[in-house]
């Protein structure tokens, strides 16, 4: 009793009775879809197998009528009483053209009078069909049919298995007897290209007498079953043959099992998801009170992370600050006291030791330049200043003037930038990393020429490009070079952190901009960076 109130309870329950019945639906049409599978795919595989069967058969009836011209050949010889004279070059001729025939016969009435080759076939010579009750009734088969009917395969009076073809010759418009063409089992496989098990990859073959069909004779030497699975079966005239192909692993049955067992678990699934979501409303009533009361004590919580964040960064910024300073400090002792010890000592000190005071220092000097890459780069997005209109060509023209003393014959080209509304110090780091990248790593006894030009504008963004004409970067590091620390290059004289492009990129994605560059080694770079109109 308290089992089927439990069940009675569970279907009253609505989500429930949605949930069987959406399965219910869902499992007919699952059905209904795997027979319609099962169907064409029983019949995608049965067409495989006719298309098999009628390739083999043609293949047969190809072999049977090379036979056929063969034997017309021998029967217009008879007719026309040549056949001592003609026979056995003839006959020569046709074999050694036709690669299918293995010998010819003449047979005059039912008895065998020429053979080629007779070689190997002596024993042939005047045999008499009507001494075996199956080749007599072959031969009157032929008669009867008034064209070539093959007999086999049997046991050759020569030796071996094989299968012969007859064609009734009349002269005069009397019977007077057949001509004959001699195929041993192994050529007739090989015109078919099978082998003697009459199997392959994907199937299975045999071919029987009408008569016997598959209790009589057979040729091939396997036991595949031809009563069951996907089986073709055809008939040949020429030799009261059926030809069958079997299909080895038909697929269609378990692709359609397939089918069914995931339409089954779909179709529970999607019951139980139809389930879930018809109990959503009902779940969501009962939690929107208890939503509504804890909403303002979320409120609250949040108001204080809110503050605590605030805090927070702050002491980061301050923290940022004391680490920067509290290093810089040993590092200008460091470098204080090596210059003092170097000053002072002088005379003592050999050219190594000198050699090691300089390392020393100039290692301390580009730990406090990294140093204060970091703390600028722990800055970025932190803006005090405001957005103003800002001019770009007086930013290039203050850059200009500051490499002019470094390069004298260097090249800065820029014409015709246009005014952003946005924030400068962040604007003049942008230029001011890519210009000076584009002097430091320009070739050696080579005037660098960089130039700053807008390539592309829209509503919406101005895509600039600075291109120069320097050293290059290969294809591998050019995403690279924007990561913190990566210095590809490191020749003499070039003083830096690595960390300068990675500035760059986060000022332009704080700015909603992209950034990019292409370039080729010892032919130049182009930087390519988008920046808003107006930054929100």
């Amino acid at each position: 009793m308290n089992l089927l109130k439990k069940v009675n309870r569970c279907l009253d329950y609505w989500p429930n009775q949605l949930a069987i019945i959406s399965f219910f639906i869902l499992l007919i049409i699952s059905i209904f879809l795997t027979y319609r599978i099962y169907n064409n795919e029983y019949g995608n595989e049965l067409i495989k197998v006719k298309e098999e069967s009628f390739k083999i058969k043609n293949q047969l009836e190809s072999t049977i009528n090379y036979s056929s011209n063969v034997v017309k050949v021998i029967s217009f010889i008879a007719e026309k009483n040549l056949e001592e004279q003609e026979f056995e070059p003839v006959a020569k001729n046709l074999v050694e053209k036709n690669k299918y025939v293995d010998g010819i016969q003449l047979v005059k009435e039912f008895k065998i009078i020429k053979t080629y080759p007779l070689i190997g076939n002596e024993n042939t010579i005047g045999y008499n069909l009507t001494d075996d009750k199956l080749h007599k009734k072959a031969a009157k088969e032929a008669i009867t049919k008034n064209k070539i009917f093959f007999e086999g395969p049997f046991q050759l009076v020569q030796g071996g298995m094989g299968i012969v073809g007859r064609e009734p010759i009349y002269k005069n418009g009397k019977f007077w007897g057949f001509s004959a063409v001699i195929i041993k089992t192994d050529t007739f496989l090989k015109s078919i290209h099978l082998d003697d098990f009459g199997s392959t990859s994907n199937f299975e073959y045999q071919i029987v007498q009408k008569e016997g069909d598959l209790s009589g004779p057979k040729f091939f030497k396997n036991n595949a079953d031809f009563s069951q699975g996907i089986i073709h079966k055809s008939f040949i005239p020429a030799g009261d043959w059926y030809l069958y192909v079997k299909l080895k692993e038909p697929k269609y049955l378990n692709r359609s099992i397939e089918f069914l067992i995931y339409g089954i678990v779909l179709s529970i699934i999607i019951a139980l998801y139809l389930r879930k979501l018809a109990e959503e409303p009902l779940k969501l009533e009962t939690l929107v009170d208890k939503k509504t009361a804890d909403l303002e004590k979320l409120n609250l919580e949040l108001e204080n992370r809110a503050k605590e964040l605030t805090k927070v960064n702050k002491e980061l910024e301050y923290f940022a600050y004391i680490i920067s300073h509290d290093l810089q400090e040993p590092l200008r002792m460091i470098t204080s006291f090596l210059t003092q010890l170097e000053k002072k000592y002088n005379d003592v000190i050999d050219d190594k030791g000198k050699r090691y005071i300089f390392f020393a220092v100039d290692g301390a000097k580009r730990m406090k330049n990294i140093i204060l890459d970091i703390l600028e780069f722990s800055r970025v997005g932190k803006y005090n200043d405001k957005k103003e209109f800002i001019n770009l060509n007086d930013i290039i023209h203050e850059i200009e003037s500051f490499y002019k003393l470094e390069f004298p014959h260097g090249k800065l080209i820029y014409e015709n930038l246009p005014v952003l509304n946005s924030y400068k110090s962040p604007l003049i780091q942008i230029f001011q990393n890519l210009i000076g990248n584009a002097f430091k790593y320009s070739k050696e006894n080579v005037a660098p020429i960089v130039s700053v030009k807008v390539i592309e504008e829209d509503d919406k963004q101005i895509t600039f490009a600075v291109e120069d004409n320097g050293i290059g970067i290969e294809n591998e590091y050019l995403e690279k070079i924007f990561v913190l620390f990566q210095r590809l290059h490191t020749r003499e004289g070039d003083k830096g952190s690595g960390m300068g492009l990675a500035i760059v990129k986060k000022i332009v994605e704080n700015l909603n901009g992209t950034i990019w560059v292409e370039s080729e080694v010892n032919v130049g770079s182009t930087f390519y960076f988008t920046l808003p109109k107006e930054k929100e």
